[in-house]
C-alpha cells in the first residue's frame, strides 16, 4: 500500500457499505483443467538485506530499498551506477530462490516531470506524483523504459506501470498521461519479449467501499492507451472495517468481483488478474491482526480464496514487514517465522500442483459465514480447507476422510466420524472423497 519511502496518509475507514460476498470460486470445468502453480505465491521483501525465510514462486520490486526512477536516474542523461547495481544485486538475489521478479515503474524524477498539481491541503506530494513531461518511446518516459527492458531482458519478464496512481501518494496528474505512458510502455517491452502490469489500484479507499477505485479504472479505461497492458494489476487489501471484524479476505473477494464487472463492461475480461500487493489489516488505522493464530488464519484464507477466485498471482506484503501490513509472517529481528509464516508455508505447500473444484458457503449471520473449499491435491487425493467467519462450529468429514491437518503445519489421522471444532483458523481434510 505504501509507496517507496512514502507512508499512505490514514484514513479513518467506517463500516463497510460493500457486502462481502462469499464467491463460489471458479467452476469445476475451470478449475481442473489448471493446476497451482508456484508463481501465485508472491512476496515483497522490503529489505534486499534480509534473508528470505519463505519460499515464492514471485516477487514484486517495489517498496523499502528498492530503488526507483527518480532514484535511477536523479539527473538528465545521467544513470546513478550506484542504485542501478542494487536493483541489479535484487533482481540476481529473487531470480537465485527461483522466483520471478516484477519491476514497478515510477516515481517520475525532477528534472523529467510535468508540474502537476501535486498538494491536497498542506501535504506536498512531491513531482514523483506527476507524469513525466513526455510519455512518448523516444522521450524521457521511453528512455527509462528501454534502459530497464533491455538490461534485464531474460531475467525481468513482467513490468507494472504505476504504483496506487488512484491515491495522491502514488500519481496526482491526469489518467491521460498515464494511459498515453502505458501505451509506449507495452510497445516497447513487447519489444523485448516483456509483459506489461496495469497501473495497480487499491480498492479500500475513503469510505471503505470499492466506489473510489472503481470510479478511478472506468475512468482510465476510457483514455486511448488505457486498454494497452497485458495483466490486470489490482491492491485487493481488506478494509478496516472488515479485517476488525474477522472477515477481511473474504471482504477483498467481494471487491474482485466489483472490479470484474467494469472489466467485463470494458471488454478486458479476457486479461489475467494480479493482485500484486496485499495484507490483512493496517498497523497506522489500528486494526492490526498479528503474527499469532489469527493473523495464520488470515493469511491463509487470503491464499486459499485467491486460488479458487480465478487471481493467477498474489503478492504479499510484505514478508519482513511491520509497519504497514496488519498480519506479520516474520518477527520482529526478520530472522523467524511467526505462526502467520507458518500458515503460508503451509498453505503453500499444500496447494502447489492441486486443482480448485470451488466453495460452498453456509450464511450463519452478518457477514459471517462457514466455508469450504475444495482441492485435488497434486498426489492424487481430496482437501477440503475449512473454516468460519463467525462462531467455531462442528465439523465431520465426508466418507473417506483420512488426515486432517492445521493452518501451522501438522496433524493426524483422521476418519468422518472424528469431531472437528472448525474457526477462523482454515481446517484441512484430506482423503479420497469426490470433490
Amino acid at each position: 500500500m505504501p509507496s517507496a519511502r512514502i507512508r499512505r496518509y490514514a484514513v479513518t475507514v467506517a463500516a463497510a457499505t460493500a457486502a462481502a460476498l462469499p464467491l463460489m470460486g471458479l467452476d469445476a470445468s475451470a478449475s481442473a483443467s489448471t493446476a497451482i502453480s508456484s508463481r501465485q505465491f508472491g512476496m515483497h521483501y522490503l529489505t534486499s538485506s534480509n534473508p528470505y525465510l519463505v519460499h515464492f514462486g514471485s516477487a514484486r520490486l517495489w517498496g523499502g530499498d528498492v530503488p526507483t526512477w527518480k532514484d535511477l536516474q536523479p539527473t538528465s542523461g545521467a544513470t546513478n551506477a550506484t542504485a542501478l547495481a542494487h536493483l541489479d544485486d535484487i533482481v540476481a538475489k529473487t531470480r537465485a530462490e527461483g522466483a520471478q521478479p516484477m519491476i514497478t515503474l515510477g516515481m517520475t524524477p525532477n528534472w523529467a516531470a510535468h508540474h502537476c498539481n501535486h498538494w491536497t491541503g498542506k501535504t506536498n506530494w512531491g513531482l514523483q506524483t506527476c507524469a513525466p513531461t513526455s510519455t512518448s518511446t523516444t522521450g524521457s518516459w521511453g528512455r527509462y523504459v528501454r534502459m530497464l527492458a533491455s538490461r534485464y531482458k531474460g531475467k525481468v519478464a513482467y513490468f507494472e506501470l504505476w504504483n496506487e496512481p488512484s491515491l495522491h501518494n502514488g500519481y496526482n496528474d491526469s489518467t491521460l498521461y498515464l494511459a498515453r505512458m502505458q501505451r509506449s510502455a507495452q510497445t516497447i517491452l513487447h519489444q523485448y519479449g516483456e509483459k506489461l502490469v496495469s497501473p495497480a489500484i487499491p480498492f479500500t479507499d475513503g469510505d471503505g467501499t470499492p466506489k473510489h477505485g472503481l470510479a478511478w479504472l472506468k475512468a482510465f479505461f476510457k483514455q486511448s492507451g488505457g486498454h494497452n497492458f497485458d495483466i490486470v494489476g489490482l491492491h485487493l487489501y481488506p478494509n478496516d472495517a472488515s479485517a476488525r471484524a474477522g472477515y477481511g479476505p473474504e471482504w477483498a473477494m467481494s471487491a474482485l468481483a466489483s472490479v470484474r464487472t467494469v472489466l467485463r463492461q470494458n471488454h478486458l475480461s479476457g486479461k489475467p488478474i494480479w493482485n500484486t500487493e496485499t495484507n490483512v489489516g493496517r498497523k497506522p488505522a489500528h486494526s492490526t491482526i498479528g503474527g499469532g493464530t489469527r493473523g495464520a488464519a488470515m493469511l491463509a484464507r487470503t491464499f486459499l480464496l485467491a486460488t479458487q477466485n480465478g487471481i493467477a498471482r498474489t503478492f504479499w506484503y510484505a514478508a519482513d514487514d511491520r509497519v504497514w501490513g496488519g498480519t506479520w509472517m516474520e518477527s520482529s529481528d526478520a530472522r523467524s517465522l511467526t505462526p502467520a509464516g507458518y500458515a503460508y508455508t503451509a498453505v503453500r505447500n499444500l496447494l502447489i500442483g492441486a486443482h480448485p473444484r470451488g466453495c460452498t458457503t453456509t450464511t450463519v449471520g452478518k457477514n459471517k459465514w462457514h466455508y469450504a473449499c475444495k482441492y485435488r491435491l497434486h498426489n492424487g487425493q481430496s482437501m477440503i480447507a475449512v473454516w468460519s467467519t463467525g462462531a467455531s462450529f462442528t465439523y465431520h468429514g465426508p466418507k473417506g476422510t483420512k488426515r486432517v491437518e492445521y493452518v501451522t503445519g501438522g496433524g493426524h489421522a483422521a476418519s468422518h466420524a472424528t469431531k472437528l471444532s472448525v474457526g477462523a483458523a482454515p481446517v484441512y481434510v484430506i482423503g479420497s472423497f469426490a470433490v
